[in-house]
């Protein structure tokens, strides 16, 4: 299963991103590009093949949806004090890539806070939130009372233990059902977030789910089998997956 409605005509994917299918979106979250850059600021090298996988990713959204417009809920770029290098190469490269085949919209993340001299470079706005098919999109990193809501800035992921004790870190979407919440999971393949195995609400880096009812809620696991419903966060818990 590459994907599943969890709200009216809104569809998660295998392929880390929400398909709004009346209005012709497709949501994503949390790139993080230039990561590699602020790692090596601080002395700790890695290969520059985010961004690479990253577009990778993108084109296979864009030919499997052809998607009227993209929208980025977030956190596009890494470094909050400045555009580093690579960011404005990248960044550049990735919204160039977008913009052949679709619109883009950009939403503010908390690491976006130099984005807007890119942005504005290549004509394209910064918003704090905006809302699409009844449903209302911000970043995740402030509180917002409207609902249905989506969110990102939290990066869930799922951790599965096999019966030798190997494990695997799956990126998930979790849906507060009670709350009218879905979280998004990162788009970058190096964000690996809040293991929502065993999370309380104090664990959740987000005010808003700060005091959001755990057991109402559904984990998909993204997997290279298709999208996994691993039950609710206690379930995951209960059973130590």
């Amino acid at each position: 299963m590459d994907s599943l409605e969890v709200l009216p005509g809104a569809f998660i994917s295998n392929d880390l991103c929400l398909y709004l299918k009346d209005q012709g979106l497709v949501a994503i979250a949390d790139l993080h590009i230039g990561y590699e850059a602020a790692l090596e600021e601080e002395g700790l090298q890695l290969p520059r093949i985010q961004t690479a996988t990253i577009e990778d990713g993108l084109i296979r959204i864009l030919e499997k949806y052809d998607p009227e417009t993209v929208l980025i809920v977030g956190d596009l770029k890494h470094e909050f004090s400045r555009n580093l290098g690579q960011e404005w190469s990248d960044v550049k490269s990735v919204i160039s890539l977008l913009r052949e085949r679709s619109n883009v919209l950009l939403v503010r993340g908390n690491h976006d806070n130099y984005l807007r001299n890119i942005a504005s470079r290549m004509g394209i706005g910064l918003v704090d939130n905006v809302r699409v098919g009844g449903l209302t999109f911000v970043h995740g990193h402030s509180n917002c009372s409207t609902r249905p809501l989506i969110i990102a800035h939290e990066h869930p992921s799922v951790r599965i233990v096999d019966r030798i004790g190997a494990a695997i870190r799956l990126p998930a979407f979790v849906h507060f059902k009670k709350d009218e919440i879905l979280v998004l999971p990162a788009f970058s393949p190096l964000a690996a977030g809040t293991d929502v195995t065993s999370a309380a609400p104090s664990d959740f880096l987000s005010p808003i789910l700060a005091k959001c009812d755990i057991s109402a809620t559904n984990v998909y696991g993204c997997s290279e089998i298709g999208i996994l419903n691993l039950g609710s966060i206690p379930l995951l818990s209960a059973v130590g997956v």
